[in-house]
């Protein structure tokens, strides 16, 4: 499994491989169109994972940095896919980068199935975090 960052100059480029997996996040306060100016303005950051066979993105996930007077956290806000035992463990690739770009935490709004699978975050108001 290839997990990488998409930089925001080559969104445009990706977009079509991944608008389908973050519509799926899709909710009465945020869609997939939204999504895509928030990654095209830079507020939030495009993560793939790529079957390396197939060259199919697989799952797409969106963060951005929440800022807080002691505190620097990286919140997932999409997540849309599919093959989750494929790719959840390479879910620390994100979490490495979020510590190297300052964040003490990892954020994770989501469904209350998440707590299952996120074993070592905590839930917090149906929001999971996890200490870096």
């Amino acid at each position: 499994m290839i997990v990488e960052i998409v930089p925001r100059l080559a969104i445009d480029d990706i977009w079509d491989s991944v608008k389908d997996l973050v519509a799926k996040t899709n909710d009465a306060v945020l869609n997939e169109l939204d999504v895509l100016e928030l990654l095209r303005n830079g507020t939030y950051t495009l993560w793939v994972a790529i079957d390396p066979v197939s060259n199919k993105v697989i799952v797409a996930a969106t963060v951005e940095f929440v800022y807080y007077p002691r505190d620097k956290v990286c919140r997932v806000v999409t997540v849309g896919g599919e093959r989750l035992n494929d790719w959840i463990h390479h879910l620390t690739t994100l979490e490495e980068w979020a510590k190297k770009q300052g964040c003490t935490y990892m954020d994770m709004y989501g469904r209350r199935g998440w707590i299952k699978i996120l074993k070592d975050y905590t839930e917090d108001c149906v929001l999971l975090r996890k200490e870096l």
